[in-house]
């Protein structure tokens, strides 16, 4: 890696640092003004009315870093964006400021999920972008004109894809993909710093995925996730426990929606958003399930969350979010290590044991406290 990529890649998580971390006290201010806080009671431990927008402060440092990489293209060859490449960045940036803004308005008026779940299939929709009509890939590379997973690597089977099946399944996966990554991560925060501690690190293993890239690393592409790794780890001075100031949805729906689409944009990077992210998207997909199972809307909040389980087991936020970030971290470098493709889908399964026995184990400990009550 040559000084000037590394200068810009240290640039960007330094500009998105410096903004978000810049911008969070005028926001704590905005809040408290604007009476945006969230008050004692429910599912949050806090002790007094927090301010709940701080995903204003997170979208700031994101976008602000993001045009700033184009500023550095001069710098170096390697990070000249192609034309493909500046489009995608280009629907990122409205597809995130399109969920941004209608979580903005969730967080200070509470929407009903509709309107949510709308926007996030908006969102999704404009990242594909023009490959929703052309449904077509372009010599020499079978490049898109979209951010869309075309295909992907299952373990002891090959690539499957989705763009030679069907171009609309190429679509219904892309969108789904999001809107799962979206609602992630926004499940995850219901504890000081976990959301952003997850995120972090997966935007820190993306980053590294794509410098590792082989046989051309992915500098341009490595700019993306480590924009939004400096844009959490600022957050994260004032959103560990004891939180000063909550991210809302504004915060957590955009993270989980450019994470998704990190994973996607240089080349689907599945396999290590499931290892970084394996615990908080099994308790979704568990979430989902048994609140179905049980008649209730998926939608709907409730202490059933994991995290909110190991708290009522008497563990403080900051050993949960502690352990969150052990087991991301380790299966995370596992993810972009050159362990072959069963080495890591072994490691994927054993995550996936690992979080069943600690969501199985919870939630029986958590219905026998609720029979002795």
């Amino acid at each position: 890696m040559s000084l000037p990529v590394a200068a810009a890649l240290l640039t960007t998580f330094v500009v998105a640092f410096a903004v978000t971390y810049g911008a969070v006290p005028p926001v704590i201010r905005l809040c408290e003004r604007k009476g945006w806080v969230q008050r004692p009671g429910g599912r949050r431990a806090h002790a007094r009315p927090t301010g709940n927008v701080g995903g204003i402060a997170i979208y700031a440092g994101f976008v602000a870093a993001v045009l700033a990489t184009f500023l550095l293209e001069p710098l170096a060859p390697e990070l000249r964006r192609s034309p493909y490449e500046t489009l995608r960045v280009g629907l990122l940036l409205a597809g995130a400021t399109l969920i941004f803004l209608v979580m903005w308005l969730d967080d200070v008026r509470e929407l009903p999920w509709l309107p949510k779940f709308v926007a996030q299939v908006a969102a999704g929709l404009i990242a594909v972008g023009p490959y929703l009509w052309e449904r077509t890939l372009f010599p020499p590379d079978d490049q898109a004109n979209g951010i869309i997973l075309t295909a992907f690597n299952l373990p002891f089977v090959g690539q499957i894809h989705l763009h030679n099946l069907s171009p609309w399944l190429a679509i219904l996966a892309t969108v789904f993909w999001f809107g799962w990554m979206a609602n992630t991560i926004n499940w995850a925060d219901g504890l000081d710093g976990l959301a952003a501690m997850v995120s972090c690190i997966a935007a820190l293993m993306l980053g590294l995925h794509a410098l590792g890239n082989r046989p051309e690393p992915q500098y341009t592409i490595a700019l993306l996730p480590m924009a939004v790794a400096g844009a959490c780890a600022a957050f994260l001075l004032f959103n560990f426990p004891p939180a000063r100031i909550f991210m809302g949805d504004s915060g957590a729906e955009v993270l989980g929606y450019v994470l998704g689409v990190c994973a996607i944009i240089g080349g689907a990077k599945l396999a290590t958003v499931l290892l970084v992210l394996g615990v908080p998207i099994l308790d979704t997909a568990w979430l989902i399930v048994s609140r179905a199972a049980s008649g209730r809307s998926p939608m709907r909040g409730g202490r059933d969350h994991l995290h909110l389980r190991l708290a009522d087991m008497g563990l403080s936020p900051r050993q949960i979010v502690l352990f969150y970030a052990a087991l991301s971290l380790a299966f995370g470098l596992l993810g972009i290590s050159g362990a072959t493709p069963a080495v890591k889908a072994a490691a994927l399964l054993l995550l996936l044991l690992i979080g069943i026995g600690i969501i199985l184990y919870a939630a029986r400990r958590a219905t026998a406290s609720a029979h002795q009550q």
